[in-house]
């Protein structure tokens, strides 16, 4: 029997870490994303994992092992699918996105894909029913943008037209997917390039697009995308407040690996925060990695703490460990301890690894969670 699922809305975020929180009392390993591909056809100047990309994708290990570390995973309640592009080889498609999808299915897990939205709309058609949050980057101030940077990083790049056509498939396939009632999400990244334009984006996701959600996260350098350049803290609070000023408020838009915090002393900060949490139909996201989620790679079955891979390197791997044990290690190292703080009364979890070393490299979380939780 397949087990029903509510509806995803501002009330039930499923990737919302603190869900678990609420539930036991403390972080539990909710979320697995799986790494499905090495493939794909774009090679995008921001990609957080453009130096994994290959011309062709490895074998995979067993799907019974995958399948077996998933049983095993309790409190399972959300798994994640990524690449590469998840959809751009019909072979993966097949033999691993497909049964990772079913089983979730069968589970009553929620899943989410995150995909560029390039490939024919008949290849995502016949994974609608499997596919609970279609999840795409949309940081495109202009078509022209798009064909620079979305294939910076390739030495032999297609046609422009060819590159102008896929933008415009984007946009349609977005749009056919939400009105066939997928639950289609885009993710807008504030840095220095998309700060100009970030109105049109908004606009494009809603009206053009027709997602039901926009999320907003600031840009970090990470892996690939080291050499980006991010905003200041000032800069990323008078972004999102400009966001606020123009934005649908019928759409839902949600913020997430925000680096202004609850602990901050300072008064804009604390202010800027009530916008925010004042604000018609927006949330502000606990960020999963590290608290609810682990990243895997169906190729070696590698485990790292996702988003931030090269902080923390492979913790360890599902062929001879299974994922509760790799979720303890990690929650017991010295590393997560830097980061593992909470507080109740804001329903905080504090920064992920690129955030403190971003913006509080000599701040100590737990003199602000001491301090936070003694008022």
């Amino acid at each position: 029997m397949i087990a029903l699922k509510d509806k995803i809305s501002i009330h039930n975020d499923p990737w919302e870490a603190y869900k678990e929180v609420e539930k036991f009392g403390e972080t539990k390993l909710s979320n697995i994303e799986f790494t499905t591909t090495t493939l794909c056809n774009m090679r995008c100047a921001h990609c957080a994992v453009g130096y994994t990309l290959q011309l062709k994708d490895p074998d995979t290990i067993d799907m019974t092992t995958i399948l077996k570390r998933l049983d095993e995973v309790e409190h399972l309640s959300t798994l994640s699918i990524t690449g590469g592009e998840p959809m751009f080889s019909k072979k993966s498609i097949k033999e691993t996105v497909t049964p990772i999808l079913e089983y979730a299915k069968s589970r009553g897990i929620y899943t989410q894909m995150n995909s560029n939205l390039t490939i024919n709309y008949d290849r995502y058609e016949p994974l609608i029913d499997l596919i609970d949050v279609m999840h795409i980057s949309h940081n495109w101030g202009t078509i022209d943008e798009f064909a620079e940077v979305g294939f910076h990083v390739m030495d032999k790049k297609p046609p422009l037209k060819a590159r102008y056509k896929l933008y415009e498939q984007i946009v349609e396939n977005a749009r056919r997917l939400s009105e066939a009632g997928m639950f289609v999400s885009a993710e807008t990244m504030l840095n220095k390039s998309t700060l100009p334009h970030l109105e049109k984006i908004h606009k494009e996701i809603v009206n053009d697009m027709k997602c039901a959600r926009h999320e907003v996260h600031p840009m970090y350098p990470s892996d690939f995308a080291s050499d980006l350049n991010v905003l200041t803290i000032e800069e990323t609070k008078t972004a999102i407040r400009q966001l606020l000023s123009f934005r649908d408020e019928d759409t839902w838009m949600l913020f997430g690996t925000l680096p202004i915090l609850p602990c901050s002393m300072n008064a804009d900060d604390l202010s800027f925060l009530d916008e925010v949490h004042s604000a018609k139909n927006v949330t502000v996201r606990n960020d999963p990695d590290g608290r609810s989620r682990l990243n895997v790679n169906v190729f070696t079955g590698d485990v790292i703490v996702t988003d931030f891979g090269d902080e923390t390197g492979t913790i360890e791997n599902i062929i001879d460990t299974p994922l509760q044990d790799v979720y303890d290690k990690w929650k017991q190292s010295a590393l997560n301890q830097t980061i593992n703080c909470h507080c109740p009364k804001v329903k905080c979890l504090g920064p992920n690894l690129l955030v403190k070393n971003m913006y509080y490299p000599d701040v100590d979380f737990k003199v602000n969670e001491k301090r936070m939780n003694n008022k």
